[in-house]
């Protein structure tokens, strides 16, 4: 059976470009967004931080409402930390477009995420279609994404602007776990 989901292939595409592109602020950048996204998907709290200016902001953009802001260090370190200790890092960026300039890097792909059941049920989801969440262990969901990474001077990461193009779980479909790679934690 394929893989459906392989979330450490999410910052391959960037280590590519980045080797592609002439000027060095511009491959330097790339870069930093590929650090992050490996830091951030493998859980790892200081090297993900270590891409971030001192006072990072975050927007989170979605559809409906339930925006959300970011501001500052602490916010920001606070939100991963919660995010690692529930398992919400393991997700893939599959990555289609990358836009740099002096002033920051746009990727722009789908996210794809798995979900217990028991999770979304936590998060009142009880339905995906017309089946019920409790019929299957694991669900992935799978949205379009926009994510601005604006930088600082040193190429460091001011934040992100995310902008989610659909609502994620309006896409769930069961996935086996046998359609994920052998890393991945449930």
């Amino acid at each position: 059976m394929t893989l459906k989901i392989d979330p450490h292939a999410s910052w391959l595409p960037l280590r590519k470009r980045a080797l592609q592109i002439d000027n060095a602020t511009h491959a330097a950048l790339v870069n930093e967004v590929a650090d992050h996204m490996e830091a951030e998907i493998k859980g790892q709290i200081e090297p993900l931080m270590a891409t971030l200016s001192p006072n990072p902001v975050y927007h989170f953009w979605r559809i409906g409402g339930d925006n959300m802001v970011l501001n500052g260090y602490d916010a920001v370190r606070g939100f991963y930390t919660t995010m690692f200790e529930n398992g919400g890092q393991q997700f893939e960026v599959v990555v289609d477009r990358i836009i740099v300039d002096d002033n920051g890097v746009v990727t722009e792909g789908q996210v794809k995420q798995v979900y217990p059941a028991s999770a979304l049920e936590m998060m009142g989801v009880t339905e995906a279609g017309d089946e019920a969440i409790s019929a299957h262990e694991l669900w992935l969901s799978k949205a379009q994404l926009i994510t601005v990474w604006p930088a600082a001077p040193g190429n460091k990461l001011v934040g992100e602007d995310i902008y989610f193009g659909e609502d994620p779980m309006t896409t769930l479909v069961p996935i086996e776990r046998s359609e994920l790679p052998g890393y991945y934690q449930i």
